[in-house]
């Protein structure tokens, strides 16, 4: 289960955005970012970050 800060590190992949629009959005580093977008492709069980954004029901639109 992802939790709520996952699941919008997901959402913002998902529009197109990096991990460095959205570390400076959250007003995080960028290493914090790229832990929880790893920590949501686990939480997935999903093989790449793709296959989590599918799991999680969303899609690239870039």
């Amino acid at each position: 289960m992802l939790s709520p800060f996952e699941r919008t590190c997901l959402h913002w992949i998902s529009r197109g955005w990096t991990v460095a629009d959205i570390a400076l959005i959250e007003g995080k580093d960028t290493a914090e970012i790229q832990a929880c977008v790893e920590r949501a492709v686990i939480s997935l069980n999903a093989e790449s970050l793709e296959q989590a954004l599918e799991k999680a029901k969303l899609t690239r639109s870039d």
